[in-house]
C-alpha cells in the first residue's frame, strides 16, 4: 500500500468514527505500518494475540502493558509521540503484548470463556509466571528463524556480514508501564532462565511494595475496596468491561475527575486528566484480583504472592503463609522511571526499589518535568521528548556499554 493510501484510510476511520474509538490494529493500518499477528497460548490455557512491527534481524523490543490495558497503549498517540512507533522507526524489531483479560486480544481460553468467574481468577502474578513467560518463548522461537534468514542473505555479501552486528535472537529488550514491572519481578524469580534471556528491563512507573510508598490514604483505598466488593457480591469479576468506564466519567465527570487525581496523580495538565477515558479502546478489561492483589501488598507491606488464606495458601503454595518473590535472585539490568507527581508510583516508591534490588537497577530517571503522573507516561502531549526519547538514548547507551549510573 502506498503512503497515499495509508493517509486515505486514516482519513475515512477519523470522519467514520474518531481516533477516540480506534483499536491496535486501526492505528497500525491507518500508518501504513507492517504487522504480524502471532497466536500464544499459556500454559494455563489463555490465548493471547501479540502483536509485531517486524524488522528481520533487528533487536527485539516487547512493549508490556499495565492494569486496566492493552497494546494500544504503545500507539494511542500515533507515529509523532506513542512509543511502539518510534522503536520501529529506529529500526527494533517491537512486539506488543496483550495479558489476559485485556480486549480483544486475551478474551480467549482452551476452556473458559470470560463470563465465567474462573476466567478472572489471576493477578500479576500469572502475568509473570504464565503470560510473558509464553510470549518471549515465542519471541525467542520466531526471532531464532528471522535471525537464521537473516544470516543467510548476508552471507552474500561477505563485506556486509563483516560489518554486521550478530543480535542473539534469545535476548529481548523489555519496556512496561506500572503493574508490568511486577510481572517483569515475577517472571525472573519464578524462572530464573529468564534472567539471561532478557537484555535490560525498562520500567515506566513501576510499583512493587506500597505501604507508605503512595500519596493516597486509607480512606481511598476503603472506597475502592468498597467497589471491589459491591462488583464481588453481584457476581462481576472483571473489574470494568471495555467502555464502562468512559461511560461512568461522562455521567459522573467531577467525581471522576477527583478519584482519577487522587489515585493517579496530579498531570502535567490537568484539564486533560481524564483523556484516558476518552478512548473506547485504551482502558480495557482487568480482573477483581488484581486490585485485591495490590491492596494486599498495601497493607503488608511486602511483595508476596496472591494471598489467598492459610487453607488455601497451603493448597497453592504448600504453606500457610503467602509465596514471597526472592528479589535478590534476579540479576536482569534495570532502568526505572518516575513522574514527580505520581500518586501510586512514588518518587519514594521507586527509590525504595532501588534500595532493594542494588545488584540490579542501573539507573533512576526523574522525568523532568514539575508535573507528571501515572498516565501521562502514555498520555502526556510532551511524551516523545519526555520519556520515548530518553529511554531510547539511555537503551542504547546501554547496548554500547556506556549507561552512566544516575540516580536521580
Amino acid at each position: 500500500m502506498s503512503v497515499l493510501g495509508g493517509i486515505i484510510i486514516a482519513i475515512v476511520i477519523a470522519i467514520a468514527h474518531g481516533n477516540s474509538k480506534w483499536n491496535t490494529l486501526d492505528w497500525l493500518e491507518a500508518h501504513n505500518v507492517s504487522y504480524e499477528l502471532h497466536n500464544v497460548t499459556t500454559g494455563d490455557g489463555y490465548q493471547l494475540q501479540v502483536q509485531r512491527l517486524p524488522r528481520l534481524g533487528a533487536r527485539p523490543v516487547l512493549l508490556v502493558h499495565g492494569l486496566l490495558g492493552s497494546s494500544l497503549s504503545w500507539l494511542c498517540q500515533g507515529p509523532g509521540k506513542s512509543l511502539a512507533f518510534q522503536l520501529y522507526q529506529q529500526h527494533y524489531d517491537v512486539w506488543l503484548a496483550n495479558q489476559r483479560g485485556s480486549s480483544p486480544y486475551g478474551r480467549h481460553h482452551l476452556e473458559l470463556t470470560d463470563v465465567m468467574a474462573e476466567f478472572w481468577h489471576y493477578s500479576f502474578h500469572e502475568f509473570g509466571s504464565y503470560d510473558l513467560a509464553a510470549i518471549i518463548d515465542h519471541m525467542t522461537e520466531i526471532t531464532s528463524k528471522s535471525s537464521s534468514s537473516a544470516e543467510e542473505e548476508m552471507h552474500e555479501d561477505e563485506e556486509e556480514k563483516a560489518n554486521a552486528e550478530v543480535v542473539e535472537p534469545h535476548q529481548v529488550l523489555l519496556i512496561g508501564h506500572s503493574q508490568a514491572f511486577n510481572a517483569f519481578l515475577v517472571l525472573c524469580a519464578m524462572h530464573p532462565r529468564f534472567n539471561q534471556r532478557i537484555l535490560l528491563i525498562q520500567a515506566l512507573a513501576p510499583l512493587a511494595q506500597l505501604h507508605r510508598q503512595v500519596r493516597f490514604d486509607s480512606t481511598q483505598v476503603r472506597a475502592v475496596m468498597k467497589f471491589v466488593k459491591q462488583r464481588q457480591k453481584s457476581n462481576k469479576f472483571e473489574l470494568f468491561q471495555p467502555g464502562e468506564l468512559r461511560k461512568i466519567c461522562q455521567k459522573k465527570r467531577e467525581q471522576c475527575e477527583y478519584y482519577t487525581k487522587q489515585l493517579v496523580g496530579s498531570s502535567q495538565n490537568n484539564k486533560k486528566l481524564l483523556d484516558a477515558f476518552n478512548y473506547d479502546n485504551l482502558l480495557q478489561g482487568g480482573s477483581i484480583r488484581e486490585i485485591k492483589h495490590l491492596q494486599q501488598i498495601w497493607k503488608s507491606g511486602d511483595f508476596i504472592a496472591y494471598d489467598y488464606g492459610p487453607i488455601e495458601n497451603l493448597q497453592v503454595y504448600h504453606n500457610i503463609e503467602a509465596l514471597g518473590y526472592n528479589l535478590s535472585d534476579i540479576s536482569v539490568p534495570i532502568i526505572l522511571y518516575f513522574g514527580q507527581t505520581d500518586a501510586i508510583a512514588t518518587p519514594e516508591g521507586v527509590h525504595a526499589i532501588y534500595a532493594k534490588m542494588l545488584n540490579s537497577v542501573r539507573s533512576v530517571r526523574r522525568i523532568a518535568s514539575n508535573k507528571f503522573n501515572h498516565l501521562d507516561f502514555l498520555l502526556s502531549s510532551d511524551v516523545k521528548t519526555l520519556v520515548n526519547d530518553k529511554l531510547i538514548e539511555l537503551m542504547e547507551k546501554f547496548l554500547e556499554g556506556k549507561l552512566p549510573y544516575i540516580i536521580e
